[in-house]
C-alpha cells in the first residue's frame, strides 16, 4: 500500500534491566555454546512489571517528543505477543485512562512480533482515510515473566527473548519521518509451525512453552523446516519489493534495515542474502544486545537510530518482519529531520 502524508511524529521506549549472557551462564540459565553460536550479548529481564505499565511509559514518551496531548489522539492500538493480565480484560483502556485521553477509537491486534507493523497498516488506513479524527498512538508491550518458558533456549536457535515496552505516535500534518509504503502477505500453509501439535482448546498453563518442539513437529508433520524458511523467505523478499516499489526507491537507497531480533542466520536467510543487503546496514548489531523484543523490536530500534543519529535527513529505512499465523510484512520509511529528542 503507498502512502502518503503518514508521518511519524513521535517514538516512545521502556527498556526494562538488561541482563547479560554472561551473567546468564553463570546461573545455569544460558550456555557457553549456545551464546558463541548465537552471538547475543544480552536481553532486557522486567521481572514483574506489568507490560501495560512499560506500555503507558513508552506511550508518555511518544506524545512528548511528539509534542502533542493525549486528548489529540483519534486512535490507539494496543499490540502484544504475550496475553495481558487478567483474562477477559483488554488493555487499550488502560492505556488511555493513564493518558489521560477520552472518547478515543481503540483496538487491539494479535499478531506476535509482527504486531507494530501490523498495527501501522491499520492506523495508515484508517489516517487516509479520515485524517481529521486525531493522531494515531501504537503501543506494544510484552513482559515474558507471565509465560512458563525459557527465555534464553525455548524459542529457536540464535534467538533470545526480551521484554520491553514502545508507541509510535503518527499523523498526517508532521513528523521526523514519513511512511512511504506498508504492505503484508499471509502464508496460511505454516500456520502451524508455531502450533505443533498441541490442543486447540483447555487451560494454557498445563506446561512449558517451547516453541522449537512445536517446530520440530510441524518438520516432521508437515513441511520440512528447511523447506518452510525457504519459503518464508521468498515470500520475504516478495513482500519487501512490493514497499520499495511503491515506495520509489531501490535495494541499494536503503540506509538501514530494522527486522526482528531474532536468529542472526534467518536475517541473512530471509532479507539480507536474497536482497544484497550487507549486514552493515542491519540491525543484527544493536538486536543482538537487547533479544528479541516481543511486538517491540521494530519502534525500539527505530527509536536507538534517531536517538543516537545514525539516521539522518534523506536517508530510507526498510523495516521487514515475520511471525506466527503464517504472516511476513514490510514498511518503508523516509527521515525527514533530526530527531528534537537526540543525544
Amino acid at each position: 500500500m503507498r502512502l502518503e502524508n503518514i508521518y511519524v511524529r513521535g517514538l516512545g521506549a521502556y527498556l526494562p534491566e538488561w541482563m547479560s549472557s554472561r551473567r546468564a551462564i553463570e546461573q545455569g540459565l544460558y550456555d557457553e555454546v549456545l551464546m558463541l553460536d548465537s552471538g547475543v550479548t544480552g536481553t532486557l529481564v522486567a521481572d514483574d512489571t506489568p507490560p501495560v505499565d512499560m506500555a503507558v511509559a513508552a506511550a508518555r514518551d511518544a506524545l512528548k517528543r511528539g509534542g502533542l496531548e493525549a486528548d489529540s489522539l483519534g486512535l490507539l492500538i494496543y499490540t502484544s505477543v504475550v496475553s495481558q493480565r487478567p483474562e477477559m480484560w483488554y488493555p487499550a483502556g488502560y492505556v488511555l485512562r493513564e493518558l489521560g485521553a477520552a472518547g478515543t477509537s481503540i483496538l487491539e491486534v494479535r499478531q506476535g512480533c509482527n504486531g507494530m507493523l501490523a498495527a501501522l497498516e491499520l492506523a495508515a488506513q484508517r489516517l487516509t482515510l479520515d485524517g481529521e479524527s486525531g493522531a494515531a498512538l501504537l503501543a506494544a508491550a510484552d513482559n515474558f515473566n507471565s509465560l512458563k518458558a525459557d527465555r534464553w533456549r525455548g524459542y529457536g536457535p540464535g534467538t533470545v527473548i526480551g521484554d520491553a515496552a514502545s508507541a509510535m505516535l503518527l499523523d498526517t500534518s508532521d513528523g521526523f519521518a514519513e511512511v512511504k509504503s506498508v504492505n503484508q502477505l499471509s502464508i496460511p500453509e505454516l500456520e502451524g509451525l508455531h502450533r505443533g501439535n498441541e490442543p486447540l482448546f483447555g487451560p494454557a498453563d498445563r506446561e512449558v512453552l517451547d516453541m522449537v518442539r512445536r517446530a520440530r513437529h510441524f518438520s516432521r508433520t508437515e513441511i520440512p523446516l528447511n523447506e518452510a524458511n525457504q519459503l518464508i523467505g521468498q515470500r520475504q523478499v516478495d513482500v519487501v519489493n512490493r514497499s520499495l516499489r511503491e515506495a520509489g526507491i531501490g535495494v541499494d537507497q536503503i540506509s538501514k534495515v530494522i527486522y526482528v531480533n531474532q536468529g542472526k542466520y534467518l536475517l541473512a536467510q530471509f532479507l539480507l542474502d536474497p536482497l544484497g543487503i550487507p549486514e552493515s546496514k542491519s540491525s543484527w548489531d544493536f538486536g543482538r544486545t537487547v533479544g528479541h523484543l516481543g511486538a517491540s523490536d521494530h519502534a525500539v530500534t527505530l527509536d536507538h537510530y534517531m536517538t543516537t543519529g545514525q539516521l539522518r535527513p534523506g536517508d530510507h529505512v526498510l523495516l521487514a518482519g515475520a511471525a506466527p499465523g503464517f504472516v511476513v510484512s514490510s514498511a518503508v520509511l523516509s527521515i525527514r529531520e533530526p530527531a528534537s529528542w537526540a543525544l
